[in-house]
Formats: structure tokens, C-alpha cells, sequence
């Protein structure tokens, strides 16, 4: 087997948010985000990567495309690099596209949680081929849905663990390949538009929008380039925004404390909507997050989705944001999409996910609805 540092392969494509010189030295290279990791086309009968990882509970997973159909999903081991066979066997005449994904999200609650690509490897005959260029390009952000969360594992389970996850088969990654697009994902489970799903004030997605993965904290992250500046290089065709779910549960818990003891209660009517001035709260925050997506996507239309989990209390207040960025700034590729709910259209269990999310029928008919309008759109 011929081994490879990640800078001695000239046709390759990192796929997801990551530091500027991601991929073009010897130094392995870290992957951040559910739905990133790395594009190859390779003449080969044999592919594998060298892995290692870091964390104290939540092990990464990995997921295998080939050609564009996922062959295998497996965790990486804790420790030193390990090689890992991707595929075997394989037409070593025909140009092969392989894809390897992280599965798991950043597990912001660990400070070591880390996944390091470090070689790739081909049998003794085996050539890396120029990848054809996609159609164009999408960024989703997100929650806990955009990253996978329950999309492993059937509904009876409810552990809080990374093997639950499958960003790999959302109905962001499954936009992306419906339309030929290059994609990133910028997701976290429990966090929101202006509060997490507790009412955090501090997991709030939008203010790490500029960063590479500034969701991670620490001294150990920061080495590996959580907080520089992401390059947006032009910025997206499509940026697809799918939160407001846990600014909406929130609703429903007590009322959250800063560290100096002070509460932020939410409000809401007896109709189940958010009252004015926490509604506010979230609009105010719906378009200052516009503002900020525009000035790094200055070609891009602009997608605010939800409804994958039924909402009620702040929908009225997304809308309201997006109605008045348009307004105040002339903006018009701005566009929202109700997508269906879990609760209305999951009956089987084979349609349910784990941990009360969204299942593989949920996401499969979002991705449908979402590739269709975008499509509309050009």
C-alpha cells in the first residue's frame, strides 16, 4: 500500500468549515463538524485512512460513500492513528468517487472530543483523478436535526450518545446530493436562534457564525483553530437556516439562570404563542443574523426553514424577522419553507428516530421539498 500525507494529494476536496491550511501540510488534519470531512476520486481496488481521535465519553463516528451511496458508518477509536480499511476490491480501471464524513457533530460539552485525519492510503497500482465540479454550493446551519441527531437507532432509545447521531444521512447532506452541490453544515443540538433549548442565553448558534467551530472552548481546541476566522471565499449559492426549535421548547422550561443568579423567564399566552417581548427577542436576533449571513454570501438565496418538530410559540416572530430584514434592507433572496412534521407524518417505527427526533422518513421528505424549491428558485 502507497501512503499519503494529505498535502501530497493535489485532487481533493475538504468538505465543511475548517482553517485555512486545512489539508496542505503534513500535519494531520482536524474535522469539525457533523456532515464535514473529506471528497476523493481515486482509480484504485483499495482505499484507506488513517484516523485517530481524542474525547472523554463521545467517541466520533465516521460515515463511507461511494459514488455517492453510503457503504458503512463505524466509530474511531480513542488514541493513537489507526488505519481504517474504506473500501476493497473495486474496479481498479473505473474512476471511483469516495466521500468520508463525520458523523457526530462538535460535542461541545467535552473540551477534548477531536477527529484527526492524518494519511490516506491506495493499493501499489492505485491513482488519485481529478473530482468533477459540483453545481453549485450550499451551507445549512442548524440544530440538533441538521446534525443527525436520532437518525440512528429506533425510537426506543433514548441515551445521550454520539452513536445516535447520522449527519451523514440528513436531509441537509441528502439536499446536497439530490442537487449535485457542494455543502456545509454548521449545526448544534440544543442551541437557537437568541436561547438553547433550556433557555441558555449563551447557546445561541448565529454569534459563532464568523468562526471556524468557536461552538468547541478551551485551551486544547483553540490549538487546533476553533476560533480563526472562517474563509467564506465568495460565500454559498444557498444558505439554508433550520432553527427556532429550541428557542421554542424553551418556552416550555424553567426559567434559566446566568451565573450571577438573575432569571430569564419565557413568556407565553394562553393561545401557545410567544408573548411580545420575548417574541421580539428572537426577531431582533432573526435579523441580525440575515445581516451577518448576507455579508459573507453576497450572491446567495437566503432559506429560513423549520417545522420538522411541530412549533408554535416563536414561528409568528421568525416570520416577523425576516418580513422586516427584507423591508429595512431591500433584500428580496430571502424565502421561508414550512417543512412536515414528524408528528404528522411518521407511522411506522421504521419512519421514527431515536431520542424522540425526527426519523428517516421526516428528513427524506424535507430534503424533498427543500431540492424541489431550490430548484424553483434558479
Amino acid at each position: 500500500m502507497k501512503e499519503y500525507k494529505l498535502n501530497q494529494i493535489k485532487d481533493k476536496k475538504i468538505i465543511g468549515r475548517n482553517i485555512a491550511s486545512a489539508g496542505q501540510s503534513e500535519k494531520e488534519m482536524a474535522i469539525f463538524w457533523g456532515g464535514s470531512g473529506i471528497e476523493l476520486c481515486i482509480k484504485a481496488s483499495e482505499v484507506w485512512a488513517k484516523f485517530s481521535a481524542n474525547y472523554q465519553t463521545s467517541e466520533p463516528w465516521l460515515a463511507v460513500f461511494v459514488n455517492g451511496a453510503q457503504i458503512s458508518r463505524f466509530m474511531i477509536t480513542k488514541g493513537p492513528a489507526q488505519w481504517y480499511c474504506l473500501a476493497r476490491n473495486l474496479n481498479p480501471q473505473k474512476e471511483n468517487t469516495i466521500s468520508i464524513l463525520k458523523d457526530t457533530q462538535p460535542m461541545s460539552g467535552e473540551a477534548l472530543h477531536s477527529l484527526f485525519l492524518e494519511e490516506i492510503g491506495l493499493d501499489d497500482q492505485g491513482i488519485f483523478c481529478p473530482l468533477k465540479k459540483k453545481a453549485l454550493s450550499i451551507e445549512f446551519i442548524g440544530d440538533s436535526i441538521t446534525s443527525g441527531e436520532g437518525l440512528a437507532g429506533g425510537p426506543e432509545e433514548w441515551e445521550w450518545i454520539t452513536q445516535w447521531f447520522r449527519a451523514s444521512d440528513s436531509y441537509a447532506v441528502k439536499t446536497a446530493q439530490a442537487l449535485n452541490a457542494d455543502f456545509s453544515v454548521l449545526s448544534q443540538c440544543g442551541w437557537g436562534i437568541a436561547w438553547g433549548w433550556d433557555g441558555d442565553r449563551r447557546n445561541a448558534l448565529p454569534p459563532h457564525y464568523d468562526n471556524v467551530c468557536s461552538v468547541m472552548w478551551g485551551e486544547y481546541q483553540e490549538k487546533l483553530g476553533i476560533k480563526e476566522k472562517y474563509d467564506f471565499k465568495g460565500g454559498s449559492d444557498y444558505v439554508v437556516i433550520n432553527l427556532g426549535t429550541n428557542d421554542n421548547g424553551a418556552f416550555d422550561q424553567p426559567a434559566w439562570k446566568d451565573e450571577n443568579g438573575k432569571e430569564y423567564p419565557l413568556h407565553k399566552d394562553k393561545n401557545g404563542l410567544a408573548l411580545e417581548e420575548d417574541g421580539n427577542i428572537v426577531k431582533a436576533a432573526v435579523k441580525d443574523f440575515l445581516k451577518n449571513i448576507r455579508l459573507h454570501n453576497p450572491k446567495a438565496k437566503i432559506i429560513w426553514t423549520w417545522g420538522m418538530i411541530k412549533l408554535k410559540a416563536i414561528p409568528p416572530y421568525i416570520a416577523k424577522g425576516l418580513e422586516e430584514y427584507k423591508n429595512e434592507s431591500g433584500d428580496k433572496a430571502v424565502y421561508s419553507l414550512e417543512f412536515d412534521a414528524m408528528e404528522d407524518v411518521e407511522k411506522l417505527p421504521e419512519d421514527k428516530g431515536s431520542r424522540g427526533h425526527p426519523g428517516p422518513l421526516t428528513h427524506y421528505l424535507a430534503s424533498k421539498k427543500l431540492t424541489a424549491f431550490i430548484k424553483s428558485l434558479m
